[in-house]
């Protein structure tokens, strides 16, 4: 922990239930502290993990392996919480990754 950031990397390879249990109980912990989870080893979650992400905005979620970056912008989980591609772009609170969904007319 830094003196303006939290994060989190889950060691797990699947972030299911009890494994969500755990990231929340830590969250909770660092309350008006800006959070990051570093998912590096994660491959895959549950829908227990979503949710809570989705339920606990505002968070930041960096290093995103493709398949769960494809699966949070088909849930449109980048409208509630900030993902970026690195660390670096955590701290400095740029580079957000957003789905804009462009359609031509």
């Amino acid at each position: 922990m830094f003196d303006r950031f939290c994060i989190l990397t889950p060691l797990t390879p699947k972030l299911d239930a009890r494994e969500c249990r755990r990231l929340c109980k830590e969250i909770e912990n660092y309350n008006g502290i800006a959070v990051g989870i570093d998912l590096t080893f994660v491959q895959d979650c549950t829908i227990e993990f979503i949710e809570e992400l989705y339920n606990r905005a505002p968070l930041n979620v960096f290093n995103i392996s493709p398949d769960l970056f494809s699966l949070f912008n088909v849930m449109d989980i980048d409208k509630r919480i900030n993902l970026f591609v690195s660390e670096g772009d955590f701290r400095e609170n740029k580079h957000r990754l957003i789905n804009r969904k462009f359609s031509i007319v």
